[in-house]
């Protein structure tokens, strides 16, 4: 429902983590539907009638949806973080890669992370290899720490689902949606799972 939203909206987003839908992250790169993407932190109920329920029994089932601003900024490496070592490189590449120091060692010393690169018989392309791939650990990096104290932040927010506010209830049966927060009863939930949140969102 809300990527078909952001997909209608040309919205940037980034699926962060999806943890076979036991619990999923995405990062937005838009403050256009903040206001009303932050309203639908809470438990969001589905009622719908299985396909092996033999009785026609109703089944409810809760997901719980957590929305807080990214106040991070995009990483800065500064190149006085970084630590520079050369030596000879012990890799393939013939004689002349073995007498030479082209081997390039590029450390960033806030986080203590190496990359080593002596694939290239230049200094100057190992140099520029190692710190595209310092780079990219780097971000892996922050990434498995923003992901880590959000999970922490959002476990303290949301303790326990049932004693956080119900957003919405989506009835399967009768193709409608219940939305708690003002009592209005919407139809044609279907068009409204279909990325038309805007429906819900005006009203």
């Amino acid at each position: 429902m809300y990527t078909k939203f952001f997909n209608k909206k040309n919205i940037y987003y980034n699926v962060l983590n999806n943890l076979n839908y036991k619990e999923i992250i995405i990062e937005i790169n838009s403050n256009i539907y903040e206001n009303f993407l932050i309203k639908e932190s809470g438990v969001h109920r589905v009622q719908r009638i299985p396909k092996n329920e033999n009785n026609g029994k109703l089944h409810t089932s809760t997901c719980t949806i957590f929305v807080s601003k990214n106040n991070n900024n995009n990483i800065l490496i500064k190149m006085s973080d970084l630590k520079f070592e050369v030596c000879k490189s012990s890799g393939a590449g013939g004689q002349h890669v073995n007498t030479t120091n082209s081997s390039v060692k590029v450390t960033y010393l806030p986080k203590k992370i190496s990359v080593e690169c002596s694939d290239e018989r230049s200094q100057v392309l190992n140099k520029a290899k190692a710190i595209n791939i310092l780079k990219k650990k780097i971000e892996k990096n922050y990434l498995e720490e923003k992901l880590n104290n959000l999970n922490i932040y959002r476990k303290q927010k949301l303790s326990n689902s049932d004693r956080a506010k119900k957003i919405r209830t989506y009835n399967y049966p009768n193709n409608k949606i219940i939305n708690h927060l003002n009592g209005n009863v919407y139809f044609k939930m279907d068009k409204i799972l279909n990325g038309n949140l805007e429906i819900i969102f005006k009203n």
